[in-house]
């Protein structure tokens, strides 16, 4: 599988899974939530470590837990 190497933002992150963008900065603040990238003064998160992160976290009653990749056009 082709890795992806797109960048997301705080914000663009935070609507993503829901959550303030001040949860995503308190998290890099204490060390939790996924790897981040700093570029200057930005703060960007890759897919693959989105991905990553996401699949860690994944809780699952009986079954083992599963994820499915889908592509949305941009």
């Amino acid at each position: 599988m082709e890795q992806d190497h797109t960048l997301l933002s705080t914000k663009l992150l935070s609507r993503r899974w829901n959550i303030a963008p001040r949860t995503l900065e308190r998290w890099r603040a204490e060390g939790r939530g996924p790897q981040f990238v700093r570029i200057g003064r930005h703060v960007r998160y890759r897919q693959t470590d989105i991905q990553a992160f996401e699949a860690k976290h994944i809780e699952a009653a009986g079954a083992a837990p599963t994820l499915t990749l889908v592509e949305c056009a941009a």
